[in-house]
């Protein structure tokens, strides 16, 4: 696993800047592009809606 630092990550309406993250090899028997951790959620006020499967954030 390797970490490596963005200069920002954009997801809907947040905008974070200097995010840390980590690379490594992903199977977990479904396709999937990658994770979003709970230091990305915390940081970015995010709000999870299971019933609407939606994410919503407070950061812009």
């Amino acid at each position: 696993m390797y970490t490596k630092y963005l200069d920002s990550i954009i997801v809907d309406e947040a905008i974070l800047k200097d995010f840390q993250v980590k690379i490594g090899n992903m199977d977990y028997g479904m396709e999937i592009d990658g994770i979003l951790g709970f230091n990305f959620l915390k940081q970015a006020g995010a709000v999870i809606d299971t019933g609407e499967m939606q994410l919503k954030t407070n950061v812009c």
